[in-house]
């Protein structure tokens, strides 16, 4: 009986701190605002530490993101990284834009701004 009482409360552990990993892991949910000025027809986020960019870093957006407008970014619980990269292409054509280095366990939502004569990309997050 003691036995059966040691087993049970392993599995008991076993399951809250899988859980509570899960948790940890899935912070990293956060809600983009658009305040470029522009419409997005495309987002990617990525590890920072990645080098280049891939189809499997593109987000799977309702349609586009127009300009003043917000989408919430859902990460699988086990995605980790201790930074992340966006990275932006127009409705309109022209270049990617990037922004680097966000602590996504950090933050819950970040506002995207862009200037396109000094081509600069800024960001305020909370």
């Amino acid at each position: 009986m003691k036995n059966l009482r040691w087993a049970w409360l392993l599995v008991i552990a076993v399951v809250l701190g899988s859980t509570l990993v899960s948790r940890a892991e899935s912070q990293l949910d956060f809600t983009l605002v658009n305040k470029t000025g522009y419409d997005i027809k495309e987002i990617y986020i990525a590890p920072s530490s990645q080098e280049e960019w891939t189809d499997a870093d593109k987000v799977t957006l309702p349609g586009i993101l127009k300009d003043e407008a917000a989408v919430d970014i859902v990460f699988h619980p086990k995605a980790t990284a201790d930074k992340w990269d966006l990275r932006i292409v127009w409705v309109d054509g022209g270049d990617a834009v990037e922004w680097h280095n966000f602590d996504l366990t950090e933050i819950s939502k970040i506002t995207l701004f862009y200037d396109e004569k000094t081509e600069k990309t800024t960001a305020e997050t909370e």
